[in-house]
Formats: structure tokens, C-alpha cells, sequence
């Protein structure tokens, strides 16, 4: 099953999942974070408002927002507690407190750099793409992986701007087959982890954003996430 998105919502989705994946895979850096204050683009998101969890994370991370907003003379302290946290949670010393790789969540032992990291690997490599740090760190980041969607989604809009429908079904099948093989069975436990240890409004609504981004954008192929058994399924 795959719901026909127009050229519109494939671009806000694809919007989406870049603002998913920077949150995730980049380091808070203080002129983003200013401009975040300044401008509270998580007041709206352009896909994805009518999921309970997309419109949760906005939330939250708009009040961290505004929060900063108000204070503005430790706006630089709030800042710098985001990269700390972001570390903690993402990144750490050893093993961060929600670590963000498949491999971690699906493979004995936790282990990185598995095949399942190949096998996202070379999912990129068909089209191009090659991660800054190859060999220095999984290419199964979810951060990687939610701007991999993202721009299997572009091509899926360029292809229909040509009137290509063969190529716009191939990226669709793409991301289908990318989500459900390589995201979604391990994405609940993931955002377990960061409502468990996030203490920031600014990151529990990262959590919040991204499974509900990826849970309401996978509903366009037939899979929907199972409340009761905590995982994703067909309908």
C-alpha cells in the first residue's frame, strides 16, 4: 500500500525529516538555537500536526523556546546545558544514555558496525551519498537515516515534477521498504530511552517529534504503530 502524496506534501514532509535529522545528528550550536528563539519554528510543523506525538515534541520544544526567550541573560548557559545533555544522550563517554543506532537495538550484544550498518551503507553508496565520517562511526545513525528518508523523498517530488511516475514509485517504494526494514522496529525503544533520561523540554520534544514524524509519515504505507505491543505494524 502506498497513499499517492502531491509534490506539496512531499515537500513539507521531506522539510520535516531534515529538521528530524539536524536535531538529532548535530550538536546544539548557539546562532541555530538564537535563530530557533527568535523565530519558534516549532510552533507549526508543515507535516505531520495531526499526530499526537509531532504535535507534543512542537510543543515542548517551542516552551524550551520560550523559555529562552525570557531569559535572555543566560541564554548562553541554556545553550551550553544542551550540548551537555545532547552528548549525554546521543553521543556519551561510552554508551550514551539513548544511544541512536540500529545496530545497538537490533543485534547481539549491542554491537556496532554490524551488518546491519553495511547494509545501510550501502543503501546510501546506490545513491550517491557516503557519510562525512566513513569507517569512525555507524552509518546507521538515526539521525543519518531520517535524512536519508528525507532525501529519498525529494526524489520521489522531482520525479513527479517530470511526470516520471515510474521513478516517483521506485523512491516510494525505496523509503517504504528503508523504514520498515531499518527505522521502525527499533524506534519505540529508542524514544523509551530519551523520555526516560531527556531533561530538557527541548530534547524530550526532540524524542516526541521523531517518532511521531516517522509513525504518522509511515501510515502512508500501510503501517501503523501497535500502542498495546509497542510495535509497528501493518493495517
Amino acid at each position: 500500500m502506498n497513499a499517492p502524496y502531491n509534490q506539496d506534501v512531499l515537500a513539507a514532509a521531506e522539510a520535516c525529516f531534515a529538521q528530524a535529522s539536524q536535531l538529532l545528528y548535530c550538536e546544539p550550536d548557539a546562532e541555530v538555537v538564537a535563530d530557533q528563539v527568535a523565530e519558534r519554528p516549532f510552533q507549526n510543523a508543515p507535516f505531520g500536526m495531526d499526530d499526537a506525538d509531532v504535535r507534543e515534541g512542537m510543543a515542548l520544544m517551542d516552551a524550551w523556546c520560550v523559555a529562552a526567550a525570557a531569559d535572555e541573560a543566560g541564554f548562553d548557559e541554556r545553550v551550553a546545558a544542551l550540548r551537555r545533555e545532547w552528548l549525554r544522550l546521543f553521543v556519551g563517554a561510552g554508551t550514551p544514555d539513548a544511544p541512536s543506532w540500529e545496530s545497538f537495538y537490533r543485534d547481539p550484544n549491542s554491537q556496532l558496525f554490524s551488518a546491519r550498518t553495511l547494509e545501510v551503507r550501502e543503501q546510501y553508496r546506490r545513491h550517491g551519498l557516503q557519510i562525512e565520517r566513513l569507517h569512525a562511526e555507524p552509518d546507521d545513525h538515526l539521525g543519518l537515516m531520517l535524512g536519508f528518508v528525507g532525501h529519498l523523498i525529494g526524489l520521489e517530488a522531482k520525479a513527479l515534477a517530470v511526470g516520471d511516475d515510474a521513478a516517483a514509485g521506485e523512491a516510494a517504494d525505496e523509503q517504504e521498504s528503508f523504514l520498515v526494514e531499518h527505522v521502525l522496529p527499533w524506534l519505540a525503544a529508542w524514544r523509551y530511552s530519551v523520555d526516560a533520561h531527556a531533561s530538557s523540554d527541548y530534547f524530550r520534544g526532540t524524542g516526541a517529534f521523531v517518532f511521531g514524524l516517522c509513525a504518522r509519515y509511515a501510515q502512508r504505507f500501510g503501517v501503523a504503530f501497535d500502542r498495546e505491543g509497542q510495535v509497528f505494524k501493518r493495517k
